[in-house]
């Protein structure tokens, strides 16, 4: 689902690919002092159509920036003429970084490095003999702390799956690529390209404008509820961001895809058969309660992309297994009302009462009228947060009369926002985590057009899932060092940038070369008898 920032990526911060080229304009124009606001996504139902609106004063930015309100699959007009596109009769044609931005290219990054050091705060002096922890190689603390520790991004889904296919493969991703993230290669944008054509198909994009850090959130809880209203009205829907807690540490991941449709009823039936001979079978399903069989249940899947006609061996699905293992913990989690939101918000360093902008308000409103202004009053069991310092300021400067004007504007906080949210996975799941299907399935596509090769389905495991945390989480607090592949997967080194400065693999070929001396050691000896 889209937002201001894909977070169940490998960045090392909390940038999206929007951020850091605001970022670079930022620096590279800072004598301007033009104000840049980010821009991010909000998602509908296919079915609504958003026309061009006019754009209050009050609610967006310099029109110079040429920056508005648009949708991302426009149709008619819109389609016909791309510089329409942006509202605003003041805004100017698109640079050349926003039209590579659009066509999906390339993007060339400046060099930041002596630009923001003209910004950065002096540094303490360091005490003689001192090691500097900025040096990757002789930073030995845990990657838990370099990496997914405050102000740095909690862990996403796709940290935790990296470890089983290969750990130091993602630590030397972590340790000695630009923001810990990833070479971007044609096949990861071919992939990224079909997953985005799948979403197309549940939801409409609109471009929103955010002020924030608690407008960028609030936006994500907005497509979470409109996801599950897609869900609910179509039977499907993609890109469902969640969260959760492993070892008490937040993790946030987006969902590909969920539905009514079982995957294979057949299967669940034959796994139900076997559940005299192997008791331990139950752990797969739900707990068994009357009328359990007729309780719709919800199905997740993820989707993989591959560049041949060829189905996946096991090393290639333990990593989509893992990874939606996790969803569907998480997911159930948050379906039986058990997830501390206020303690996702602490992690973030949000303020759950801190209003809204207005530019915000006014263009969420716009999409979700119909319930975004109350015209009763609040009722005594309904609360009301307490307003944030700066809020109580600008209530003690209104007069008289605006204070006594009523105020029918609803969800102007995140702290206001959750009840709405906690009500409509309420709907979504009648039953709670019961709700939630056990059986899991793993779409492998073809690159080139989006067919389908290959649908793997297995049951969730509750035992399998602790007992790999268990082991990954151990290398993240760094309690051992990160672990290669096995012999018999060291043909993943083929595809690995980081083959030649390898150490685990460099240690296999060391100990291969050792052990052939030995037996020839072995031999020579036997021949000279």
């Amino acid at each position: 689902m889209a937002s201001l920032s894909t977070l169940d990526d490998d960045s090392d911060y909390e940038f999206s690919l929007e951020e850091e080229t605001l970022l670079s304009q930022l620096v590279t124009d800072h004598t301007t002092k033009q104000p840049i606001i980010p821009i991010a996504s909000a998602i509908l139902p296919n079915n609504v159509e958003t026309p061009p609106r006019s754009q209050p004063d009050h609610a967006f930015h310099d029109a110079q920036a040429g920056h508005g309100f648009a949708l991302k699959r426009p149709s008619g007009a819109w389609a016909k003429d791309p510089k329409s596109w942006s509202t605003g009769s003041l805004a100017e044609p698109p640079s050349a970084l926003e039209r590579a931005l659009r066509d999906d290219q390339v993007v060339s990054y400046p060099d930041l490095g002596r630009a923001l050091s003209a910004f950065a705060a002096p540094e303490a002096p360091t005490q003689t003999g001192t090691r500097s922890v900025a040096d990757p190689d002789s930073d030995t603390r845990p990657p838990l702390v370099r990496f997914r520790s405050f102000p740095k991004k909690p862990f996403s889904v796709s940290d935790l799956t990296a470890g089983s296919w290969c750990e130091l493969q993602y630590f030397y991703t972590l340790t000695r690529l630009p923001f810990g993230r990833k070479t971007r290669t044609v096949a990861m944008k071919e992939g990224t390209k079909l997953h985005k054509e799948l979403e197309d198909e549940v939801h409409t994009t609109v471009r929103v404008e955010v002020v924030s850090k608690e407008d960028a959130f609030g936006l994500k809880v907005w497509n979470l509820i409109q996801g599950l209203r897609t869900l609910r009205d179509t039977g499907l829907t993609r890109e469902l961001e969640v969260w959760g807690f492993v070892d008490g540490n937040l993790v946030n991941g987006v969902i590909d895809g969920l539905s009514y449709d079982h995957p294979d009823p057949e299967f669940e039936a034959e796994l139900r058969q076997s559940q005299e001979s192997q008791p331990s079978i139950t752990d797969y399903f739900a707990s068994q309660k009357p009328g359990m069989q007729r309780i719709p249940q919800i199905y997740l899947t993820d989707v993989k992309t591959r560049g041949k006609r060829s189905t996946a061996n096991a090393a290639q699905l333990r990593p989509a297994k893992v990874q939606l293992f996790l969803y569907h913990r998480f997911l159930s989690v948050m379906a039986a009302e058990k997830l501390d939101y206020l303690r996702v918000f602490r992690r973030y360093n949000l303020d759950p009462d801190e209003p809204f902008s207005d530019s915000f308000i006014a263009q969420i409103a716009s999409l979700h009228d119909d319930e975004f202004f109350d015209i009763d009053h609040p009722s005594d069991d309904e609360y009301v947060p307490k307003p944030s310092g700066s809020q109580q300021l600008a209530d003690c400067s209104q007069t008289s009369t605006a204070s006594s004007a009523p105020d029918f504007i609803k969800y102007r906080t995140l702290r206001e926002l959750l009840p709405l949210l906690v009500a409509e996975l309420k709907q979504t799941f009648p039953h709670g985590a019961d709700s939630v299907g056990r059986l899991l399935s793993v779409e492998y596509r073809y690159r080139a057009d989006g067919s389908l090769i290959d649908n793997r389905i297995f049951p969730m495991d509750d035992a399998a899932l602790d007992s790999y945390l268990g082991g990954t989480m151990q290398w993240w607090k760094a309690e051992r060092e990160p672990k290669g592949v096995q012999i018999e997967d060291a043909w993943k080194c083929l595809y690995c940038e980081f083959a030649e400065v390898c150490t685990w693999r460099k240690s296999m070929d060391e100990g291969r070369l050792r052990s052939s001396r030995e037996r020839l050691e072995v031999k020579r000896k036997n021949s000279g008898q």
